[in-house]
């Protein structure tokens, strides 16, 4: 029976909070335990990993804040949610935690019931949300070759909601800086290399004028005349950097979303390699997890004799 519960992960110098904690827990959920940040780090990275973390912030060696900030850099932990439980109780505090990317801040001594409640909210909204990732692209799957703007403009806000995940990713601009307010070519390679990732793996859509917490943003900071002198450019980059070859793989449009203009790029997996040349720059990436990564000179060619091999084996793929 233990095997089908979900588990959390209970991290606390204190063995007396751990303790009280898990006897909270336990007749629910399966309860492992960690009285420090590496060992916490190390249980969240193992398989199975755990559906949830408690973790405590003021600790020895390792604070929660520094775990917190591990397990949200790295694609493989970012997803599972993190509740800070700690005795500091300063708005300040809070915000921190909550900024990081905690989902929620429980504050010692513990209330039992208040304990028992956000963990479980926590996890059916988490569950509710990878379930909606995937009756979306399940929906948009068979349907992105003939009817891009149609359907992917029709769930736009559902899709948004689902948050980032291995094939969906957000950028805020195209490329303008907003912090600086100056042109910055870095920010279009950004955008090309995900798309360059999407088309050497599975696909995916990236949403450009969407910041990282899914709130539409717009393309007017980037500054071009019209909507189509903008897609021009995009599809000029496209072609340039990545390939004309490969532009029936992708399709490119600007939607609306509350309001605000975004431009979406639906990216379908290419049966072929795709690399990103720019200037004296030329790289191959992939996704992992929710990020694009280079491969290694070395790495290269056993990865796409595994893929596209495989791919062509398989009669290639949609």
């Amino acid at each position: 029976m233990n095997e089908t519960r979900q588990t959390v992960l209970v991290v606390d110098d204190t063995p007396v909070n751990i303790d009280l904690l898990s006897d909270i827990l336990r007749k629910d959920y399966q309860v492992k335990a960690a009285v420090n940040g590496a060992k916490a780090l190390e249980i969240a990275r193992a398989e199975p990993a755990p559906d949830i973390i408690l973790l405590d912030i003021m600790m020895p060696e390792m604070s929660g804040h520094e775990v917190c900030r591990q397990l949200k850099e790295d694609p493989n932990t970012a997803d599972i949610p993190i509740i800070f439980v700690t005795a500091k109780s300063e708005v300040e505090d809070e915000k921190q935690g909550l900024d990081m990317g905690a989902v929620d801040y429980i504050t010692k001594p513990f209330n039992p019931e208040i304990v028992e409640a956000r963990v479980r909210n926590q996890l059916s909204l988490h569950q509710q949300r990878d379930q909606l990732r995937v009756e979306l692209f399940e929906a948009l799957k068979g349907r992105v070759q003939s009817g891009f703007v149609e359907h992917i403009g029709q769930h736009l806000p559902e899709i948004v909601a689902a948050g980032e995940s291995h094939r969906l990713e957000f950028k805020s601009t195209l490329r303008w800086n907003l912090h600086t307010d100056k042109a910055d070519k870095k920010i279009e390679n950004q955008c090309l290399k995900t798309v360059a990732a999407y088309l050497n793996t599975e696909g995916g859509l990236l949403l450009i004028g969407v910041s990282d917490e899914g709130l539409p943003l717009g393309l007017e900071t980037d500054r071009f005349a019209s909507e189509d002198k903008l897609l021009l450019h995009w599809h000029n980059l496209l072609k340039e950097c990545l390939g004309a070859q490969f532009s029936d793989r992708v399709r490119s449009d600007i939607l609306e979303l509350e309001g605000d203009a975004v431009l979406a790029v639906q990216c379908l997996s290419a049966g072929k390699p795709v690399f990103f040349r720019r200037d004296n720059e030329e790289a191959f990436f992939v996704r992992v997890g929710n990020s694009t990564q280079a491969l290694k000179p070395s790495e290269i060619l056993a990865y796409t004799e595994r893929r596209f091999t495989s791919d062509k084996r398989d009669g290639g793929r949609a």
